[in-house]
């Protein structure tokens, strides 16, 4: 079901020597662990896996890796996001081979409009040409935006960087996106105000995402009121290197303190209930991941906001249009101590 790059991972072991290597993979690829760590045996390398969370390319475990001994690191199923490392870090994409073009032909039916926007994940990447080829062929336009801060590719959507739609926004009259789950076209949906028909190429399916999602939207604005009734206010921020948001966490802790309210800096590795729950706070705002307050929000007791919504509840943006959260290079800068 996926490529992944045995040839590639052999050579990049081979040049750097390794005799142990550590195995970085994100849920969705645990299964396919015994096929993968058959190229390490292969190639009479002592793998090592890495069982934490993996959220992305934005969450590499080399520090952990170096810690253990190993002499690289081996990430599965995310793009290169550009993050220093301090151990020979191969990132293998894990590209998926299921071909979405049947898919995209049942649901074409669906799509109303001409200029057409062009999404997808990295899994799925090199098929966006060929799917543009097959718009063309039917009447569409098709529009491939270009690569925004934290992604590698044209087209290439990240839950944290949705710069390849915002791109095209204006050229456009809706947006085809190819990969599974809902949050990609959601948040593209939601970041450029245009309809996105979602086609899942593994399960043959499809369904047209409008951007007035009111459902969503009705569940954030509660969100929002809920924490409004507190007064104690966790900003938490990770340590992880592509998460680690500590000047925009700053810069909350201060807006919060500013408006009365009383806000503390909070610093893990990985945004859990189980890990804040002792603190008793009122509600939270997550500096880390954008994916969490909106993915995971009902695994925490108490309400969990985005920076946005943090920026409503204080009276200093307005809730509609709603904005997704977006990781900048500014935010990731822990600045001058004042």
């Amino acid at each position: 079901m996926y490529d992944f790059e045995e040839a590639n991972v052999r050579r990049f072991l081979e040049q750097h020597g390794a005799k142990r290597a550590a195995i970085q993979l994100p849920a969705g690829l645990k299964q396919y662990l015994p096929e993968i760590k058959e190229t390490f045996d292969k190639a009479g390398v002592e793998a090592l896996v890495l069982a934490d969370s993996c959220y992305g390319a934005c969450d590499p475990a080399d520090a952990q890796a170096k810690r253990l001994r190993c002499d690289v690191l081996v990430h599965y199923g995310h793009a290169n996001m550009r993050i220093p490392t301090c151990l020979p870090t191969l990132y293998v994409e894990a590209r998926i081979l299921i071909d979405p073009i049947k898919t995209v032909e049942q649901a074409l039916p669906q799509m109303k409009f001409k200029r057409v926007g062009l999404l997808t994940n990295v899994q799925h990447i090199k098929y966006l040409q060929k799917v543009a080829k097959l718009l063309r062929s039917r009447g569409a336009k098709p529009f491939i935006g270009r690569p925004g801060p934290r992604a590698k590719y044209p087209g290439q959507l990240l839950g944290c960087d949705f710069s390849c739609a915002c791109s095209v926004a204006s050229h456009v009259d809706g947006f085809l996106y190819i990969g599974t789950g809902d949050f990609h076209p959601l948040g593209a949906a939601l970041a450029t105000g245009k309809q996105v028909l979602a086609i899942n190429p593994v399960s043959e399916g499809f369904k047209l995402i409008s951007p007035a999602i009111d459902a969503f939207l009705r569940g954030r604005k509660a969100m929002i009121a809920r924490a409004a009734a507190g007064n104690r206010f966790g900003i938490v921020v990770s340590t992880k290197p592509g998460q680690a948001r500590f000047n925009l966490a700053r810069e909350l802790v201060e807006s919060f303190r500013r408006a009365g309210r009383d806000a503390c800096l909070l610093a893990v590795d990985e945004v859990k209930p189980e890990e804040l729950s002792d603190f008793k706070f009122d509600a939270f705002v997550c500096a880390a991941c954008p994916r969490i307050p909106i993915d995971d929000a009902e695994r925490f007791e108490h309400p969990i906001l985005t920076p946005f919504e943090a920026q409503v509840m204080l009276g200093k943006a307005k809730f509609r249009p709603y904005e997704m959260d977006e990781v900048s290079k500014e935010d990731l800068s822990w600045g001058k101590v004042r």
